[in-house]
């Protein structure tokens, strides 16, 4: 199996998924600042493909959202979009 981040520590979670317990050192964390004109790696590619095969899973700390939580996130959103004009 191959890990995501091969500095953190994994372990399996009460719902049987695999799950970072312990993270790494922040000061070893490599920023990337992707661009448009930057193309995906073939092995980025894969695991995007094989990641589309994995069902969505929902939580008791991340619930799927009601139609009315999902409206008052884009709410939210509206009115930060509206404020990030006006301080412009």
């Amino acid at each position: 199996m191959k890990l995501l981040n091969p500095n953190a520590n994994y372990s399996i979670n009460s719902a049987g998924r695999l799950a970072m317990t312990e993270e790494y050192d922040p000061s070893t964390m490599v920023i990337k600042t992707l661009t448009p004109d930057m193309k995906l790696t073939p092995e980025q590619l894969a695991m995007l493909e094989e990641m589309e095969n994995y069902p969505i899973v929902y939580e008791d700390d991340c619930p799927k959202l009601t139609p009315q939580m999902e409206e008052a996130f884009r709410k939210a959103a509206r009115a930060r979009d509206k404020r990030k004009v006006v301080a412009v």
